[in-house]
């Protein structure tokens, strides 16, 4: 049954920085909406609200220094985040944390799991994580919810919602398929790499994750979800899966969280319109939307979409090129299409929508047409395409 009023929701719009937008800025790219420039992270989220953003968003791995030039490690280690909480703070503007639980990073392809070495302040087994008891992982993400959250908080930046893990689809804080844990030993025999582009939603075994993933990630999200409560008693949760799933698995996922104890204010979903599953399954828009009512009316939850692109040319890395039908990809189809799709999420329960990376283009430049900016390597500004203009 329906337990919020959808018309009298407010429409999140999670317009924020991207991480890893100091690489670019330290690049010397100029961010442009207008006649306004940015070329620092506070003036262009100062833009952003300007266009806007309600809300901006970090994603926190268990890595807690920025002591390693990898990729991953480099922009989601805890401290490095605590800088965008620290521009929240600056612009009183509110954040999204998403505590991952996985080392550097996860989500529906790669599966990762915590390590917890940097926290000599919490009380652990002296043994590898994928050795530990359920009860032994509850305790310890308890102390992480609280210790995380703390540090969070203590920035001054206003939190209005938490993320519990990243497109957990397939696991969450290392009882994931194809990672080696002591909970459920059977999982490690499983093929670790989920082709997104392969997987048949409609023959996804639904009892199979909820008895042997879903149920005990729920366990171990409410232990988090419990530890940050200690630190922000008022905490509201989300959760969200790629958007890989059919109406009814998407909603038995979301219903063995609740079962397990999470108490969650929203459900989210990532959706890319053009991903490759919209070559398999013709309707691919067609079926997410129905993913969303189903949540919406089964588990009475609002839905968030956590991710969100839709490119506005043809793609080279990523080759997620399917446009939509009556939605070319060019940035008046761009636009276009996010247009419509915000109208429709604001009338059929969706609570609001995060562009992905919005500005991470010039330095990164295979994201550059999912991006709301146009980049001049000359000149090195990046102009604000006409979809910066929907969010408003």
């Amino acid at each position: 049954m329906e337990t919020f009023n959808k018309t009298a929701m407010p429409f999140r719009v999670a317009l924020g920085l991207g991480q890893g937008i100091d690489i670019g800025l330290s690049k010397g790219i100029i961010y442009q909406i207008g006649e306004e420039q940015a070329t620092t992270m506070k003036e262009l989220q100062q833009m952003y609200i300007g266009a806007g953003s309600t809300e901006m968003y970090v994603r926190i791995a268990t890595k807690r220094y920025n002591d390693d030039d990898t990729y991953h490690a480099r922009i989601h280690n805890l401290e490095t985040s605590l800088e965008y909480c620290r521009v929240a703070a600056a612009l009183d503007h509110p954040i999204n944390p998403e505590i991952m639980c996985a080392h550097t990073y996860m989500d529906a392809s790669i599966q990762q799991a915590p390590d917890f070495r940097d926290y000599p302040e919490i009380s652990k087994p002296d043994k590898e994580w994928s050795e530990y008891s359920l009860e032994e992982m509850c305790s310890v993400l308890e102390q992480y919810g609280e210790l995380v959250a703390r540090e969070v908080l203590a920035t001054g930046c206003r939190v209005e919602y938490w993320n519990l893990g990243n497109e957990a689809n397939y696991g969450f804080a290392g009882v994931n398929l194809g990672l080696k844990t002591a909970v459920n030993p059977k999982l490690c025999r499983l093929d670790s790499h989920i082709e997104m582009e392969r997987v048949d939603m409609e023959h996804v075994d639904v009892n199979f994750f909820k008895e042997n993933i879903w149920k005990y990630n729920g366990q171990m999200m409410a232990s988090l979800a419990k530890g940050i409560k200690k630190a922000h008693p008022g905490a509201k949760f989300g959760s969200h899966i790629a958007g890989l799933f059919d109406a009814p698995t998407s909603v038995a996922y979301f219903k063995t969280l609740l079962e397990n104890g999470v108490e969650l204010s929203q459900a989210g979903i990532s959706i890319y319109p053009t991903m490759n599953l919209a070559e398999i399954y013709h309707d691919y828009i067609g079926i997410m939307k129905k993913v969303i009512r189903a949540i919406v009316d089964e588990c009475g939850l609002p839905v968030f979409v956590a991710e969100y692109g839709y490119p506005s040319r043809i793609m080279g890395g990523f080759a997620w090129n399917q446009p939509v039908k009556g939605y070319e990809l060019t940035a008046e189809g761009q636009a276009r299409f996010t247009a419509d799709f915000i109208a429709w999420l604001k009338e059929n329960g969706g609570s609001g929508i995060r562009p992905w990376a919005p500005d991470l283009l010039g330095w990164d430049p295979g994201w550059e047409p999912m991006s709301l900016f146009s980049y001049d390597g000359q000149t090195k500004i990046a102009s604000a395409k006409p979809v910066i203009e929907c969010f408003k």
